[in-house]
């Protein structure tokens, strides 16, 4: 028999039984899609206790519970492959208690207001007393402000967005506070995903992104100078980056958040989103304000019960499907915010073409740069055709039913958060296992065997599941489905001049599987007669950096998971004469060439 639920209860935290309902379990928090889920299972239906409280690790008695050694007392611990389904529940409810904690609303010292509920939305967040990643890699290396001066200038704009990608404007002022420009050899934009490009909204808008880290992680970059790339190098020469994981509930372990906004306009409801004002640096025209809507939230939390981190990402529900039988606030059929359902042909996922910053090809006949242009960047003015996402792996029916009773709850407060879903939650099965990055490849006999499916499935430490997971506003363009498995597998040990794994797999991406690949700096690259590569960028000259490799856990340079110190980090300008231009070290074959006349 059902009983009814004080949602008082709910987010005091008197809900915490592990794997019960029982007494809090109530009609209104069960939905359809609950009911209809497999997961009926009482032990499958764990309580969400809502409260302001920012978890330090999952439910680590629990997790003991299911694993292969349940008289260890303390973390990491083994799962058996019959008890990952339990498992992947814990680690879906520790995602949604830390969202709920990173978005409640806060005190001005960043610490949650309890005197305040979910349905509040405008009281700043908790996670807006996080630093914004501008603030402490900044412009030449230079070194961040302290942790409260750095948190009060994050403060001051909930975000910084740029719609540029190297370099600075010409008129300084107009960009507000220049440690914020990146002028960086490959750098990160606050306009452009992860290793691809711009993500276009139904209305021609550009996503923008932030990135932003609690004190835990800010300490350990500024206490080892890993902010800049002079001081990776040091470091890297002689130790492991190793961010802080939770000490049991006493200390907290290293945390990352990356958001994903889009501009809101007249075709949406601002009823169902999160916003908030952000000013836009856009490459060429003038800076606004506008505001903006949350569209998607990356969480990283590294732990005791996770080495290879927690990683959990919420999109809003109307990004890619929507129930057109629904109304908005303003009585008008709900419509996906990235998707056409009135032009279903349209190819999905697919990057818009370059059409900024060109380029001189290599010219084969000359010998010179000297060839037709190509493109290698986008113009915004330009690229306004919206991106036709979708989600080309469905959130998991149990992760699913979660969603649905959370969202009851949040409902029954009036809050925004309602709108708001978990894709996922990705953690190590076994998190000793060894990564088996490159797969098998060479045979004794010279022959080749397939890299393909153990450095995909294990191409990370740890039996991380599930494999693959990805959110469709900030991995848009990874969801290839069918593809070649090489570039997936990352098998560089293939002998020289063969192709990588010609089989053809399934496989989108995931926020473990890209993050182990970040390196940090371990050199200044040098030319043979020992002179500095440089660089140029608005006219000051850069060391070109050299990055380690996902390591394994080795000595290689690794980021621990972090792409913000290979992407972000800048290095001092370089005065000395020992140099010569990155132009003249580039391998022709690994440039753009145009046809030989």
């Amino acid at each position: 028999m059902k009983q009814n639920l004080n949602i008082n209860d709910v987010f005091s935290g008197r809900c915490l039984l592990p794997f019960l309902i029982g007494a809090c379990t109530t009609a209104a928090a069960v939905s359809p899609a609950q009911e209809a889920s497999p997961a009926k299972d009482p032990a499958l239906l764990v309580s969400v206790p809502f409260k302001s409280d920012l978890p330090y690790d999952v439910n680590v008695a629990a997790l003991r519970a299911l694993s292969d050694t349940p008289k260890k007392p303390n973390p990491p611990y083994n799962i058996p492959d019959s008890n990952i389904p339990p498992a992947q529940r814990l680690f879906d409810v520790f995602s949604w208690q830390t969202f709920i904690a990173l978005n409640w609303p806060a005190k001005p010292d960043g610490s949650p207001n309890n005197d305040l509920t979910l349905a509040d939305s405008t009281t700043p967040r908790v996670w807006e007393s996080f630093v914004d990643a501008g603030l402490v890699y900044r412009k030449d290396g230079a070194a961040p402000p302290d942790w409260k001066s750095a948190v009060s200038e994050s403060q001051k704009k909930t975000f910084w967005m740029s719609g540029m990608s190297i370099g600075t404007p010409a008129d300084k002022k107009k960009a507000g506070d220049g440690d914020y420009v990146l002028p960086v050899i490959g750098g990160a934009s606050g306009s452009l995903q992860a290793f691809t490009g711009p993500m276009v909204d139904q209305q021609g808008k550009w996503v923008r992104y932030q990135a932003a880290m609690n004190d835990v992680e800010f300490n350990y970059l500024v206490e080892n100078k890993l902010y800049n790339l002079e001081g990776q190098i040091a470091y890297t020469a002689k130790n492991q980056i190793n961010f802080p994981s939770n000490k049991g509930t006493t200390k907290r372990g290293a945390m990352e958040i990356k958001m994903s906004w889009k501009q809101m306009s007249d075709q949406d409801d601002p009823a169902r989103f999160l916003v908030r004002k952000a000013r836009v640096i856009p490459l060429t025209g003038e800076p606004y304000t506008a505001d903006f809507g949350l569209v998607g939230m990356h969480i990283t939390a590294k732990t005791e019960s996770s080495p290879t981190w927690i990683w959990a990402t919420f999109e809003q529900v109307d990004n890619t499907n929507s129930d057109d039988l629904q109304k908005d606030s303003k009585g008008r059929p709900i419509k996906p915010t990235f998707f056409n359902t009135t032009n279903p042909t349209i190819p999905i996922n697919t990057l818009p073409p370059k059409n900024a910053a060109p380029v001189a090809q290599f010219n084969p006949a000359t010998g010179k740069n000297d060839g037709p242009s190509v493109f290698t960047s986008w113009d915004e003015s330009l690229t306004t055709n919206p991106t036709q996402a979708t989600m080309v792996l469905p959130v998991p029916k149990a992760t699913a039913a979660l969603n649905a009773q959370v969202q009851a709850a949040l409902k029954s407060l009036g809050s925004v958060f309602q709108y708001y879903e978990l894709i996922g939650t990705q953690w190590p099965v076994a998190p000793s296992f060894p990564g088996f990055t490159n797969g098998v490849a060479n045979q004794p006999n010279g022959q080749v065997l397939p890299s393909s499916y153990e450095s995909i499935v294990y191409k990370i430490p740890g039996k991380v599941v599930p494999v693959f997971l990805v959110n469709t506003t900030m991995e848009t363009f990874f969801q290839s489905g069918n593809q070649v498995a090489g570039p997936v597998a990352d098998d560089y040990r293939l002998p020289a001049g063969l192709a990588a794994d010609p089989n053809i797999i399934f496989a989108t991406e995931s926020c473990a599987g890209c993050h182990f690949s970040a390196g940090a700096a371990v050199a200044f690259k040098k030319d043979p007669y020992g002179r500095y590569v440089t660089q140029t960028i608005d006219g000051v000259k850069y060391r070109v950096p050299i990055f380690g490799q996902n390591a394994v856990r080795g000595l290689m340079g690794d980021a621990d998971y972090s792409w913000l110190m290979q992407l972000r980090a800048q290095s001092a300008p370089y005065t000395g004469t020992d140099t010569v231009d990155i132009s003249t070290q580039l391998l022709p074959n690994n440039q753009k060439i145009c046809p030989a006349k």
